[in-house]
């Protein structure tokens, strides 16, 4: 089985691919997890809103594997961020996961309301303290958002900014801004909603090492200093093409090619929950 590297950030050790489950549920989880597992994925990333945390748990709590071998991702929504409110729900969440914690626990989308983001950051590492979740982190936030929620959470307190980063959507100063925090960007989308697929650049690449346009993409994520990429596929073949990626290397001239590409491509911006983006 293939040896998936591991990134580590404050005390976090999380496999740098992981599977995602966005805009997934039911037989496809059922059919895609088992074999996933089956493949090597360890990582797999859900949340409250993709209403298919059971499925997901259904699927987990069927494999042998041991809990300590999995590392389970999920969100809590906008809609249950009081503190006493985002705890009742993480509970909710571990019971449909079928597991006594989940292994990363994010805010799904920095919208705060009147509120302001800190009690709700408080709820957040109330939820670590109580054992709910063993590392805590934020999604879809801004450079202003995240050192906002680095000040008030202390140093080593966050893992990671989940967000949308691929091969057209340059995400450098907030790269640059997570690395001086010691935290790890994962990466959404890192397919581009199958963008990729067709890219010309990323073809020719790819054929210097019999290697396709997406896993070209998805080994530019990889080898970039703290980037995980958490694919989503209802596809079994295109899960294990995805996770065939370590067994090449880019080259610097390969790295330029890609850094040509048109890098302002953002596909993921609903307007009632999107930050004002970083350029």
């Amino acid at each position: 089985m293939v040896d998936v590297p591991s990134l580590a950030a404050n005390g976090l050790n999380m496999p740098a691919l992981g599977l995602g489950t966005w805009e997934l549920g039911g037989a496809q989880l059922d059919e895609v997890i088992p074999e996933a597992l089956d493949i090597g994925y360890r990582h797999i990333d859900t949340a409250q809103i993709y209403k298919n945390e059971a499925d997901v748990g259904r699927n987990l709590a069927r494999s042998d594997l041991p809990r300590n071998e999995l590392f389970i991702t999920t969100k809590v929504w906008v809609d249950r961020y009081t503190p006493d409110d985002l705890l009742a729900s993480v509970k909710e969440s571990l019971d449909r996961l079928q597991t006594d914690y989940v292994d990363l626990l994010l805010l799904h989308w920095p919208l705060f309301e009147g509120q302001g983001m800190n009690p709700t950051l408080e709820g957040l590492m109330r939820a670590r303290a109580d054992g709910l979740t063993r590392h805590i982190g934020i999604s879809n936030f801004n450079i202003d958002q995240t050192e906002q929620a680095m000040a008030f959470c202390g140093p080593g307190a966050l893992v990671t900014n989940q967000v949308e980063y691929h091969v057209y959507l340059g995400q450098e100063r907030l790269r640059r801004v997570l690395a001086r925090h010691n935290l790890v960007l994962t990466a959404y989308m890192p397919l581009a909603k199958a963008g990729v697929v067709n890219d010309t650049v990323l073809w020719e690449i790819g054929a210097q090492y019999d290697k396709t346009a997406a896993q070209v993409a998805l080994r530019w994520l990889i080898e970039q200093d703290r980037v995980a990429a958490i694919p989503a596929t209802s596809n079994i073949h295109h899960a294990r093409a995805n996770f065939e990626i370590f067994d090449f290397a880019l080259s610097l001239d390969d790295h330029q090619r890609i850094a040509e590409l048109d890098k302002d491509r953002r596909l993921c911006a609903p307007a009632s929950l999107s930050p004002e983006w970083d350029d």
